[in-house]
């Protein structure tokens, strides 16, 4: 029974480490890209826009909206704390729509996707 508690508590140390690092890299590398994605946001959205101080104060609405004119530790702050809440959101990249929308869009699809490989992996195992 020992060597179970040994080799289970070894397994856990290790997902724990892995999941902060995992949960850290999810944060950062999206920072660490080159360009502002509420800039890229604010340039689809003002495409005809001939007031620059209206465009401006789009910026400054979308940059407050996303968190980005905040310093970095106080965005991970924020980051966890809605990660625990389940809130991931608004899209960077399908702006306006929630993170949570896409994904529950896409689920089903990668749900489908990995049946076949689950069942194969049933069958054969």
């Amino acid at each position: 029974m020992k060597g179970y508690r040994k080799y289970f508590l070894n397994k856990f140390g290790w997902f724990l480490i892995t999941f902060f690092f995992a949960f850290v890299l999810n944060f950062i590398l999206p920072r660490l890209m080159p360009g502002d994605p509420v800039a890229a946001i604010v340039a689809r959205q003002a495409q005809g826009m001939s007031n620059s101080t209206g465009v401006q104060a789009i910026y400054e609405q979308y940059t407050e909206l996303f968190g980005t004119d905040k310093p970095m530790i106080e965005q991970f702050f924020i980051y966890v704390k809605n990660v625990l809440h389940g809130d991931f959101g608004y899209s960077f990249s399908q702006y306006p729509r929630k993170v949570s929308d896409v994904i529950g869009s896409a689920i089903w699809w990668t749900l489908f996707l990995q049946l076949p490989a689950i069942l194969v992996g049933w069958t054969l195992g």
